[in-house]
């Protein structure tokens, strides 16, 4: 009695998966290992360990096994054959790069040589990683594909250097035709960009390395913004010392899709976040994950942004802030000049309080003195000059600080305004000056008043000043109020 097979080894799906496959065939066929061996021309210890999913067999052993189960001529022998052909593909991918991808490479994500380079590599891999003995002969012999060539393209060196050893190259690593025409697209698109002068004259970082430690390459975004997005995302990757295949295991997704998300392409929505959560700390994600989003929303609408200032507007605003700054300037200069002047003013009022009071002191003596002198008397006459005088001269006195109340009261007034209410503009006539007030007393005769005493010279200076106070006050008014009634709009 024939001794039982062993179980399956199942630490791989993949290899269990075509293990399960063949010895289904074997058991639907009812032959032993020895006729089986004799059909396939194999050991039956070869044929056994093909079978045991400890590991992946050759793909001429796995073939010749399924012949011998299903001789050809025979129902769903093709059928058979090619999908242990495909299990055999996943069990070798799965070999040489466990849970590397979930999908083959697409020729359509590619955007730079680099792109290219590293989707045949990811192409070679998928294919089960066929020797260059192997490719070669499938490509149709010698010369097609040659060895070396075959090897440095499946390692990611070169790039097929025409269309023919594109196809030639494709079909070794058992690429349907159908899809052909998309990877000789991508090889003519990139090719030229790729061999025009001066592509490559910025090198690479090399402290910042992508797929298997190998330097990536520069940044080829479309927009500015796109290029800042990029550099952003690179940085963090970097930062925290995680290479692209971790990278794209972290976030499902293939190497080369990442690649070219992180060479200026603008990525999705849903890769910006995964990226950020996957390789910042959490103390720090929240504030990395809103700077990604504000660089990714102007790389999706770079169009967006505010239109640039040009330099026209740029003098013309400067022209304004400067008028604006010297009319704020002429504002303050005569609030102070306006201060003064009602500073004077109440000093003034006091003077003409005072004179006012030492003139009605007069009065009350003269009248006294009025009295006692008689009609006939010779200085009675003088007196009553005297007396009518300094009447007069208090009444103009009375009527001098009226004038200086109400002046003082106005520049008050004034200076209390809403100063945001002034709409200032410099005079090119010379400002009046609302100068200190000048003692009131004199020593001799004016000129303009002839035959006055002091109190006479006083109340005419006292008066100019007045005049020369509410004058700077009308122009003050023009220059920085608003129109009184009165004034024309």
């Amino acid at each position: 009695m024939a001794r039982p097979e062993k179980p399956v080894d199942r630490s791989v799906p993949e290899h269990a998966a075509l293990a399960d496959f063949l010895r289904a065939l074997r058991a639907a066929s009812q032959v032993t290992y020895g006729r089986l061996a004799s059909a396939a021309q194999l050991s039956p210890a070869t044929l056994k360990r093909a079978a045991s999913g400890a590991g992946v067999p050759k793909l001429p052993t796995v073939l010749a096994y399924v012949t011998a189960c299903t001789p050809p001529g025979t129902a769903g022998a093709a059928d058979a054959a090619a999908h242990a052909r495909l299990l055999w593909r996943k069990a070798r991918y799965a070999s040489v790069l466990p849970r590397y991808s979930y999908h083959a490479p697409d020729p359509k994500l590619c955007a730079t040589a680099d792109d290219l380079r590293s989707s045949l590599r990811d192409l070679h891999l998928w294919a089960g990683r066929p020797t260059t003995r192997s490719m070669e002969g499938e490509a149709g012999g010698l010369g097609i594909l040659p060895r070396s060539t075959a090897h440095r393209i499946s390692l990611g060196r070169t790039l097929p250097i025409s269309e023919r050893q594109m196809r030639s190259y494709l079909t070794a690593c058992e690429v349907p035709t159908h899809r052909h025409e998309d990877w000789t697209q991508a090889l003519r698109r990139i090719r030229p960009v790729a061999e025009r002068p001066g592509a490559h004259r910025t090198p690479p970082d090399r402290n910042h390395t992508g797929h298997r430690g190998r330097p990536r390459g520069p940044i080829r975004a479309a927009t500015g913004e796109a290029h800042d997005l990029a550099a952003f995302l690179r940085h963090l990757v970097d930062e925290a010392g995680i290479r692209t295949p971790e990278l794209s295991r972290k976030l499902r997704m293939p190497v080369s899709r990442v690649s070219v998300h992180l060479s200026g392409r603008v990525p999705p929505r849903v890769f910006v976040v995964d990226l950020v959560r996957a390789v910042t700390p959490p103390a720090v994600a929240e504030r990395r994950l809103t700077q990604a989003m504000s660089l990714w929303d102007r790389a999706v609408k770079p169009g967006a942004r505010e239109p640039a200032v040009s330099s026209g507007a740029v003098v013309r605003t400067g022209s304004r802030e400067i008028a604006v700054y010297e009319r704020l300037s002429a504002s303050l200069e005569q609030q102070q000049a306006l201060r003064q002047s009602m500073e004077n003013a109440q000093r003034l009022t006091i003077i003409l309080m005072a004179m006012i009071g030492k003139l009605q002191a007069d009065i009350a003596t003269l009248e006294e003195r009025r009295f006692r002198l008689s009609d006939t008397s010779p200085s009675y006459a003088d007196l009553a000059e005297r007396l009518q005088r300094a009447r007069e001269q208090a009444e103009r006195a009375q009527q001098a600080r009226i004038r200086a109340e109400e002046l003082a009261l106005r520049l008050l007034e004034r200076l209390a305004g809403p100063r945001s209410g002034l709409q200032l503009e410099r005079a090119d006539r010379p400002q009046e000056c609302l100068g200190p007030v000048e003692p009131l007393t004199g020593t001799g005769r004016d000129a303009a008043a002839p035959g006055h005493d002091d109190i006479d010279i006083a109340l005419f200076r006292a008066r100019q000043i007045l005049d020369q106070s509410e004058a700077g006050l009308e122009h003050f008014a023009d220059d920085l109020g608003p129109h009184r009634p009165g004034k024309a709009a």
